[in-house]
């Protein structure tokens, strides 16, 4: 019999790993990272469960859940979260123009390509994904602080940057990098930005998953993956929503956005070695 050699131990650790990850495993810890960065910024959750399971794809340690599954699930999470976000914070909610106006473009293209979702190439929409990923962490690392835009020209750009949020948001539910563009420049009141944000998240995730469960694409399964996840999820937010006060944001998303980056990369290296 063949001793193991030190370059074996790797390997085997990693072939124990695969085999000891399921996907509700993976779904609660990506669960962590997603909704306390959630908690702490008000958004980003969709782009960090992505970029973790492109990364989780790309290494072999999904266990078994598909790219297929897990945007239909982080939809179903997304949407709850975000819920318990708006009612945790209603009272600081206001519904503006700029808002009515980015929810006039966002929300039926959200539908055209939620409804698409199913029809795409898995091969070409991972692609898609893991550029739309590393643009979402680039974004978050390299934003900078601009002094806020007339109304005339926020309102000007609503529809337009609405409808671009819509295409990303239906197909993977993360049009938060395209919103926050336009509404970083709306106004410097970290307030006011997350009312916007919570309405037009909550108002895109409800109508993406009405549409997901119109095309018939969950099952019992999803539910209760969604079921043993939900403690993971609610603890999360509110670990984040807890350190809000006490970690810098910018440094906090210029770390999430190299993070990010990265696991994007990590999905371009997949779909090139398939």
């Amino acid at each position: 019999m063949p001793r193991k050699t030190s370059a074996d131990c790797p390997r085997h650790l990693f072939r124990i790993l695969s085999r000891s990850v399921t996907p509700i495993l993976l779904i609660c810890i990506l669960c962590v990272f997603a909704y306390f960065a959630k908690g702490v910024t008000g958004a980003a959750s969709a782009i960090v469960f992505n970029a973790g399971l492109l990364t989780a794809l790309a290494l072999g340690l999904s266990g078994g859940l598909t790219l297929l599954e897990g945007l239909y699930w982080i939809a179903l999470a997304d949407c709850f979260a975000s819920g318990l976000l708006g009612a945790i914070l209603w009272r600081r909610l206001k519904l503006e123009k700029v808002t009515v106006l980015m929810l006039a473009g966002m929300l039926p293209l959200t539908v055209v390509f939620t409804l698409l979702l199913p029809t795409l190439d898995l091969r070409w929409l991972s692609l898609v994904l893991a550029l739309a990923v590393i643009g979402g962490g680039v974004y978050l690392a390299m934003r900078r602080d601009l002094p806020p835009a007339s109304a005339t020209t926020i309102n000007r750009w609503a529809v337009p940057t609405g409808a671009m949020a819509g295409v990303l948001g239906g197909l993977f539910g993360m049009g938060g990098p395209v919103v926050f563009i336009l509404l970083s420049r709306a106004s410097d009141d970290p307030g006011v930005f997350r009312s916007r944000t919570i309405i037009i998240t909550n108002a895109a995730g409800m109508v993406r998953l009405i549409a997901l469960a119109l095309t018939g694409v969950y099952t019992s399964e999803h539910l209760t993956w969604f079921g043993i996840a939900l403690p993971v999820v609610i603890a999360s937010l509110l670990a984040g929503m807890w350190a809000h006060h006490r970690i810098k944001p910018k440094s906090f998303r210029i770390a999430l956005g190299a993070l990010v980056t990265l696991a994007g990369i990590g999905g371009l290296l997949r779909f090139a070695l398939s």
